[in-house]
């Protein structure tokens, strides 16, 4: 089957290698860039039909001469006719080219009359299957395969090594953007390799060896679109955070820019923008939630929105979602801390209101509520202006203040949890200015006045 090893290098080896390499390129163009790029649907279908005019070099290797001229054929149209111009126009518009008809239309144009003059010229010349050279005598030069050898020259110059060249040109004098400069040094390597296998008598071997420089151009070209792009999204999303989280939301003309931003990346797709916006606002709700935010609450709100923004076809109005949602959001985590405090002061309060009689210590409080005796006794002395002993003190003592109406001295002090009578007076007397004696002195004098 490969009875030589040039043959075996470019029947087998050489296709099968890039094979592997561009077929990992178009996982990444079909999971990854879909999702930031309204161009990522030609690149596919370049990859689509480079892959098989890769692996249908093996076929023609594999099933011999009754099926090699077919598959030939189909290769090389599908490749001129249909990927390289798809392959052309994708690095048209990234390289800032405005779209137009005529952007889509002369690249496939051009592509087809190539394609088929290939095919033509290359089955009169060898096979006759679809024409015959009779047909094509009333040309002025004779037919033969090196007339579709030429064509493929030509097709390459034209489509590959021309455009890419002069687009490679622009990127180095107006925006030097490495990712794009390397998937068009790719093509253009791919085209000269062509060019070049074709020229030479039997180094057809050369394109596909060639294949696989052009395949590690684009593949460093993948590393650093991945790397770049999830650093721009990682600094795009944690500039968010920082204007959520810092409760400063309401600048609106921060969001405004991160949100430009984000639109820019989603390079005018609707769909990519409208996924960009809900990963964007799930992440802001996870922030809310770790905040301390109501859960339950909050994955509603996130489902609504999300809804919204998926019936909605106008970018202006997703725009204005993403900033209302991210400036509520901003206010509810602003609040958090407010919230958080007045209930652990309220939980506190009620803990002691119903354990103040007991030889409670401020550990055991903290450690009933779940929290640390620092935060308790920070949060409890801002939220009511006393630490925690000095409130279960006053709640002693208005307890004491009834208590005492019926209760002696000893007993009353027993009630509301001191073990010493002696030390129960003492706090009371700091408390109210007056013993527990004369404290009840005084209520006895208000009952006989009050009888009076």
């Amino acid at each position: 089957m490969f009875e030589t090893l040039q043959a075996l290098l470019e029947n087998l080896l050489a296709p099968m290698v890039s094979v592997q390499i561009f077929s990992a390129i178009l996982i990444y163009f079909t999971i990854v860039r879909k999702r930031i790029a309204a161009d990522y649907k030609l690149y596919v279908c370049f990859l689509l039909t480079f892959i098989f005019f890769l692996i249908g070099r093996i076929l023609q290797g594999v099933f011999g001469y009754s099926s090699f001229y077919l598959i030939l054929f189909v290769r090389m149209g599908l490749l001129f006719g249909v990927g390289i111009p798809s392959l052309l126009v994708a690095a048209a518009v990234q390289s800032g080219i405005n779209r137009s008809k005529a952007l889509y239309v002369w690249p496939y144009t051009v592509g087809i009359v190539i394609s088929l003059a290939y095919i033509v010229f290359a089955d009169a010349g060898m096979q006759g299957m679809l024409v015959s050279k009779e047909t094509l005598t009333w040309l002025p030069f004779p037919v033969t395969v090196r007339v579709a050898h030429k064509i493929q020259i030509a097709g390459a110059v034209i489509m590959l090594v021309l455009p890419c060249g002069g687009l490679m040109i622009r990127e180095l004098k107006e925006r030097r953007n490495r990712n794009l400069l390397a998937f068009l040094v790719g093509a253009f390597l791919f085209g000269v390799f062509f060019v070049v296998g074709t020229v030479l008598p039997k180094s057809y071997w050369i394109y596909y060896v060639g294949s696989i420089f052009s395949g590690l151009c684009w593949g460093w070209a993948v590393f650093q679109d991945i790397r770049d792009m999830k650093g721009r999204m990682t600094l795009l999303k944690e500039e968010l955070q920082f204007q959520i989280q810092s409760g400063r939301g309401e600048r609106n003309s921060e969001i405004e820019r991160l949100l430009d931003d984000l639109e820019q990346y989603s390079r005018g797709n609707l769909g990519v923008y409208k996924m960009r916006i809900r990963e964007i606002l799930s992440m802001l709700i996870d922030t809310t939630i770790e905040a301390g935010g109501d859960t339950e609450i909050l994955l509603q709100r996130n489902t609504e929105r999300n809804s919204a923004i998926e019936t909605s076809m106008d970018p202006d109005v997703i725009r204005e979602m993403a900033r209302a949602e991210a400036v509520e959001l901003s206010k509810m985590i602003a609040e958090i801390p407010e919230q958080k405090s007045n209930k652990l002061i309220e939980q506190a309060v009620a803990y002691l209101e119903t354990h103040f009689r007991e030889d409670l210590s401020v550990d055991e409080l903290a450690e009933s509520l779940g929290i640390s005796r620092s935060h308790l006794m920070r949060e409890f002395k801002k939220g009511t202006g006393k630490t925690v002993n000095q409130y279960m003190t006053a709640l002693r003592i208005e307890q004491a203040k009834k208590v005492l109406e019926t209760t002696s001295v000893t007993d009353t002090a027993f009630e509301v949890g001191y073990n010493n009578s002696n030390y129960f007076s003492t706090v009371f007397k700091k408390q109210t200015g007056l013993s527990p004696l004369e404290f009840q002195k005084t209520l006895k004098k208000r009952s006989a006045g009050s009888e009076l």
